[in-house]
């Protein structure tokens, strides 16, 4: 008789731990619902490591933490996640002195360490991004020397910096081999909204569409279906929308023919401004020249506008070989 209580105590404590498990199991996959894929919203289009990086870093404020999302294999996904400070006070930056950390889609320029650093109060190594950039010039914010730098380890994570984006002295250097100077994104959001892959390649596919039509109407010298691509207020340099469609005119009455071969860009949104980068091979019966454009967009009417566009000669030959053999973008077919 003990034996046969024991062995019915036995099977009742299989019963609940296999409800225990069923909840757990339960748990786990609802929580795996709510946020099915691990990918920032933001990250239209990645680098693939062969014209541009295939790392970004992404910081999520409301969370102070900072991700390192990886596109090596052609699927972005979060590879590490660390602790991070930032700025003293909430909000986004919008004057000097405000110690409020700045959101939107950054670059980091340059790196200092050794020597070039308070290692105290910078730790032992920080990158400076190009705050403020074009987006944040155009909204008039001002400001400067917002760093993702470190901090030395005797000192608190929880201080509160002047705006820039503070992590551990270990964390520093592990961040730094995914880090390509100019090229690597910095995004910080004030929360970062997470997505499928599938949403974010449909996202990209419709900018590929639209960066199509822009290149066709470019190439097939229709300069009124070129320029509605522009938004009204478009600057380039010192010439607005209606001096750049005059020069644009200009050009393509003087070029015979004219054939534009881009890259696959990288493209990063942050909420309805967008970043697109590429290599461009331009040639004309008159001229011809190679170079990487950056197009800053903005959303109006619900429709993507460029606001904004800057074009760097590339001298680099290895540029130009990989674009030859990679996939280029927007190709039209006869």
């Amino acid at each position: 008789m003990p034996e046969k209580r024991f062995s019915q105590r036995g099977h009742g404590g299989v019963k609940c731990l296999l409800v225990f498990l069923s909840l757990f199991w339960a748990t786990l996959s609802s929580k795996a619902a709510e946020h099915p894929v691990e990918v920032p919203a933001g990250l239209l289009r990645m680098g693939d490591g062969l014209l541009f990086p295939p790392f970004a870093l992404v910081v999520d404020k409301s969370k102070k933490k900072i991700h390192v999302v990886d596109n090596s294999t052609g699927q972005p996904s979060v590879i590490e996640t660390y602790d991070s400070d930032l700025g003293k006070m909430a909000g986004d930056k919008h004057s000097t002195g405000d110690s409020r950390t700045p959101e939107g889609i950054y670059f980091l320029e340059q790196v200092l360490e050794g020597s070039a650093l308070d290692a105290y109060k910078y730790g032992a190594k920080a990158f400076v991004t190009n705050y403020p950039n074009f987006f944040d010039h155009r909204d008039g914010k001002s400001g400067f020397g917002i760093w993702l730098h470190a901090i030395d380890d005797s000192v608190t994570l929880e201080r509160g910096s002047k705006g820039c984006v503070v992590v551990r002295n270990n964390t520093i250097e592990k961040i730094s081999h995914y880090i390509t100077l100019n090229e690597t994104p910095l995004m910080i959001f004030d929360k970062v909204q997470w997505q499928s892959p599938e949403i974010a390649k449909k996202d990209a596919s419709d900018f590929l569409n639209l960066l199509g039509e822009w290149k066709k109407a470019w190439e097939s010298k229709d300069i009124n279906s070129y320029i509605g691509f522009y938004a009204s207020d478009f600057k380039f340099g010192k010439m607005n929308l209606s001096t750049f469609k005059k020069y644009k005119q200009e050009l393509a009455e003087k070029y015979k023919d004219i054939k534009i071969s881009l890259s696959m860009p990288v493209i990063f949104a942050h909420n309805n401004k967008v970043i697109a980068r590429f290599f461009q091979d331009y040639s004309s019966s008159d001229h011809a020249d190679f170079g990487e454009k950056t197009l800053y967009l903005t959303k109006q009417n619900g429709v993507f506008k460029i606001i904004n566009e800057d074009w760097r000669e590339a001298n680099d030959p290895k540029s130009k070989s990989f674009l030859a053999g990679s996939k280029l973008c927007c190709q039209t077919s006869n």
